[in-house]
């Protein structure tokens, strides 16, 4: 698995896990913020300004998101464009970011799931899955796609059929 099509790397990224995403006041988040909102932490920099000090302040769940590159991955399909400025297009970044999130997480799945003792039928079927799930998470989209959303599809219920094969292989 290469780890590098995974990478979160914060610094090719517009804090979109900062503001596009929302959460709730809990052990791991310290306030309540809504989707589409800036953390009052996020500096004009796309940088935290309490990152160095996360958990001492009660967002560990900061610390421990992952957005297996789909922040840097949206954030450079629309690096020409004003979101910033025009509601509009943030609302298609944010849920571009959104089904990225998804791909990649896929796309770890399928990849994960090499590993598994299935009937050659079955990898062939994850390889090309796999396959139709990088060629959308790599896409410069922006927006989401309709291929994008019917290949999530497809590996939910290839995932599903997983545990039913793996269930009655014998032990």
């Amino acid at each position: 698995m290469d780890q590098d099509i995974y990478s979160a790397d914060c610094s090719r990224c517009f804090g979109l896990c900062c503001t596009a995403l929302s959460f709730e006041r809990s052990a791991q988040f310290g306030h309540d913020k809504m989707a589409g909102q800036p953390c009052q932490y996020l500096q004009k920099d796309f940088r935290c300004r309490i990152h160095d000090r996360l958990d001492d302040l009660g967002y560990g769940g900061c610390d421990a998101f992952d957005c297996l590159g789909a922040g840097p991955r949206a954030s450079a399909a629309f690096a020409a464009e004003n979101w910033q400025r025009d509601p509009a297009i943030a609302r298609k970044l944010y849920a571009r970011f959104s089904q990225l999130l998804k791909l990649q997480e896929m796309r770890q799945a399928l990849d994960t799931a090499a590993s598994l003792e299935i009937p050659a039928e079955t990898h062939q079927h994850r390889l090309a899955l796999l396959a139709r799930v990088s060629t959308e998470a790599d896409s410069s989209a922006k927006e989401p796609t309709d291929t994008g959303q019917e290949v999530l599809t497809e590996g939910r219920a290839f995932l599903r059929s997983l545990a039913n094969i793996l269930a009655n292989s014998p032990p």
